[in-house]
C-alpha cells in the first residue's frame, strides 16, 4: 500500500483530497442541516460521499483518471451551489477548488469546469446584483483574482504533466536499445495478469540471452557489444507483433511478452528468433546465437514464477549446448 502511494501521485492525490473533504467539508454539512439549510448541507454530503467512492474505486482498480474526473465534476457543481444559496461564503470555496480540480483532471478539462464556474457566478451576480458579492468592484476584483489564479494553475498543470510523462517514459526506457526496462515489464506483466483474470486471454513470456556475451566485450571490447544489442532491440522489434512487446531486462537479456498465444504460437516465436539472430548478426564472419527460455501464462496470477520458469528454460537451453530454444512444459 504504502509503495503504491509513494509511486502513485495521482492516486495519493485522489485520496487527500477525500480525507480532507471529510475533515472540513463534512462538518459544515452536518452544521447547515442541523440549521435548516439543506439544499447546500445535502450538496456538502454529496460532495463527501461521491469523493469517498470515488477514492475507493480508484484504490481498488486503480483507474485514477476517471475517479479525478468525477471528484472534479461534483465539487465543481457543490461549490456552485454552496456560492448561489451562501452568497461569498461558498464562492470563498473555488480558490481550494482550483488547486485540486487541475491536479485531480487533465489541465485542458480542469480549464473548462472551473471557466464554467466562474461564467456561472458572474452570470448570476449580473443577473441578480449583489447576491453573490457586495458591488460590481468587487464582482471585478473577485473575477481577475479567480480568472489569474486559473490560468496560472493551468499553466503549472500543463507543464507538470509534460514533464511527468517525460519522466515515466524516462523510467521504463532502456536508453541504449530504446526498449522498455524491467520497470516497463513489471507493469505489462500485471496487466496480462489482469487480462487473463478478467478476459481468459493467455500470454506468452520469452526470455532471451545472447550467448557468450561477456567474452564477446572481453575480446571485442564493450562499444562492439553495445553495436550487438542495439542490433538485437531491432531484430526483437521486427520479429514480433504490434500487440506484443520486448523489453531489455538487463545485460545481455531480454524479454518478450507475447500476447494471445499458445504453445505453438510461442515455438514459432522462438523458432524465428533464433534463426534472424543467427543469419543476421555477426561479430566479423562469426554468426552470434542466443538461448531462449519460454513459459505459457499459467492458471495463478503470480507474475513472478511465471517469470521464473521461462529464465529456468534459458539455463536448460544453454546446458544443452545454447543456440536453442526451451519451452516449459
Amino acid at each position: 500500500m504504502h509503495t503504491r502511494l509513494t509511486e502513485d501521485l495521482h492516486l495519493t492525490i485522489i485520496l487527500f483530497v477525500a480525507v480532507l473533504a471529510a475533515i472540513f467539508v463534512l462538518p459544515f454539512g452536518i452544521f447547515r442541516l442541523m440549521d435548516g439549510d439543506y439544499i447546500v448541507g445535502l450538496a456538502d454530503f454529496l460532495m463527501v460521499g461521491v469523493t469517498a467512492g470515488a477514492a475507493a474505486w480508484a484504490l481498488k482498480t486503480g483507474s485514477t483518471e476517471i475517479s479525478g474526473l468525477i471528484i472534479s465534476v461534483v465539487c465543481t457543481l457543490g461549490v456552485l451551489v454552496s456560492t448561489f444559496y451562501r452568497g461569498m461564503e461558498g464562492a470563498l470555496w473555488i480558490f481550494p477548488l482550483m488547486m485540486f480540480v487541475f491536479f485531480l483532471s487533465p489541465p485542458k478539462a480542469a480549464l473548462t469546469l472551473i471557466g464554467v464556474a466562474i461564467g456561472a457566478i458572474a452570470a448570476r451576480e449580473i443577473v441578480l446584483p449583489a447576491s453573490i458579492v457586495e458591488s460590481r468592484i468587487h464582482l471585478m476584483s473577485f473575477l481577475a483574482t479567480s480568472i489569474s489564479t486559473a490560468v496560472f494553475s493551468f499553466l503549472a498543470a500543463r507543464s507538470t504533466k509534460r514533464h511527468s510523462r517525460q519522466l515515466m517514459t524516462l523510467a521504463a526506457k532502456d536508453p541504449l536499445t530504446g526498449l522498455k526496462n524491467r520497470r516497463g515489464l513489471e507493469q505489462e506483466l500485471q496487466f496480462a495478469a489482469s487480462a487473463q483474470q478478467e478476459i481468459g486471454s493467455q500470454y506468452g513470456l520469452i526470455v532471451i540471452d545472447i550467448d557468450r556475451f561477456k567474452q564477446t566485450n572481453d575480446d571485442h571490447g564493450h562499444s562492439e557489444g553495445d553495436r550487438i544489442l542495439r542490433e538485437f532491440a531491432r531484430l526483437l522489434i521486427d520479429s514480433i507483433r504490434m500487440s506484443d512487446h520486448a523489453f531489455r531486462y538487463g545485460g545481455d537479456e531480454f524479454v518478450v511478452l507475447i500476447a494471445g498465444t499458445n504453445s505453438a504460437g510461442l515455438s514459432a516465436v522462438c523458432d524465428n528468433i533464433l534463426s534472424r539472430v543467427r543469419d543476421t548478426i555477426r561479430i566479423g564472419t562469426i554468426p552470434v546465437t542466443v538461448s531462449i527460455g519460454a513459459a505459457l501464462q499459467g492458471e495463478d496470477t503470480d507474475t513472478h514464477s511465471w517469470f521464473q520458469r521461462a529464465d529456468k528454460c534459458v539455463y536448460r537451453a544453454k546446458d544443452a549446448g545454447r543456440d536453442r530454444y526451451v519451452i516449459d512444459s
